[in-house]
């Protein structure tokens, strides 16, 4: 796995990066979604030469969102937005940060892959609260989520320096402590775990096995101790989290997680949808197509944002959405 550098694994994660935040206010369920948006953009810039790609998006409100990513330097992988502009954080925490998410403004985890591990804000400044110190290994995580402060996941996956083998890796924060979870040696690469649904005390995971002729994308199903591969195969696959429910995306039919199945939910074949979700409900969510952003409201899908630009992440508000876009473009849409 080391052969993929840190800028390589941030461009697979546009396609396997999970990362479909739950809305923090979400509007009555039989409510169609709007479409009528207003659209501004911003560039993250820097003068002094250093390169960046940012690659995950989180926010606790509209004004106050954060952005990491891939940099030449540390000064250049974490960003923040306070509703006017964004600007560097320059706290210097990893020049190789993969993902962010947070329960709130004061409690917000981000990790790096590869290197020291779990870094963690509190309102006031970051740290780094998980140090990874394997002796001739690497570690990659490559995405962070939980639904309460003792149950907080990171994935992704373990490197041996030596002869480049890989297995998977999963972490869990239990309010206290940061703990590898039992897990057989697989060779492949976690790209993001969600709660099953909301009354399920399981998880959907989605990994990549890389291999010569083609990466495998894989589905599993994880209860803490056994876990259940549920699909392998070569189509683009991701999980996606909406109204604390998993959904599962394979190639263009969406599949949502019921009794311990995955079950045909949205069939987009022969559609402008091309994976990954993000959405308030279940008939006002957001995909990637292959023209730009595109939108279901319970009827039919549009392009709702067309654009040529590679969409790496997206994050939703109950009145407004931000889009990232070729690693440094930020589309803020907000409803009128």
């Amino acid at each position: 796995m080391k052969k993929y550098l840190p800028f390589i694994l941030s461009v697979l994660l546009v396609f396997t990066n999970t990362d479909c935040k739950h809305n923090p206010v979400t509007p009555p369920e039989d409510t169609p979604g709007r479409r009528d948006y207003t659209w501004t953009a911003d560039t993250l810039k820097v003068n002094n030469g250093d390169l960046f790609y940012m690659s995950s998006l989180w926010g606790s409100s509209p004004t106050d969102i954060w952005a990491v990513g891939y940099g030449s330097s540390s000064l250049v992988s974490l960003w923040h937005y306070d509703g006017v502009s964004w600007s560097r954080n320059t706290s210097g925490l990893s020049h190789n940060l993969q993902c962010i998410y947070g329960l709130a403004q004061n409690a917000v985890w981000a990790c790096d892959a590869p290197g020291n591990g779990v870094y963690y804000y509190n309102g006031q400044q970051w740290s780094n609260i998980y140090y990874y110190n394997g002796s001739g290994t690497y570690l990659y995580l490559n995405n962070v989520w939980g639904d309460a402060y003792n149950n907080i996941f990171a994935v992704g996956g373990i490197d041996t320096i030596a002869n480049g083998n890989y297995k998977g890796a999963i972490m869990h924060f239990d309010g206290s402590t940061w703990s590898f979870m039992s897990l057989p040696d697989y060779r492949v690469d976690f790209a993001s775990m969600r709660r099953a649904s909301s009354a399920s005390n399981k998880y959907c995971l989605m990994a990549t096995r890389f291999e010569s002729f083609g990466d495998t994308d894989k589905i599993f199903e994880y209860d803490g101790n056994v876990i259940k591969e549920f699909y392998s195969g070569q189509l683009k696959a991701s999980v996606n989290a909406m109204e604390d429910n998993a959904y599962v995306c394979i190639g263009q039919i969406i599949y949502k997680y019921q009794n311990d199945q995955l079950s045909t939910w949205k069939d987009f074949s022969g559609t402008q949808h091309r994976g990954r979700i993000w959405g308030r409900s279940e008939i006002d969510f957001f995909t990637v197509g292959s023209n730009g952003l595109t939108h279901y409201n319970g009827t039919d899908l549009v392009t709702l944002y067309p654009t040529n630009l590679f969409i790496n992440d997206v994050f939703v508000f109950q009145q407004d959405i931000f889009i990232l876009c070729n690693n440094k473009i930020i589309i803020h849409g907000k409803l009128q």
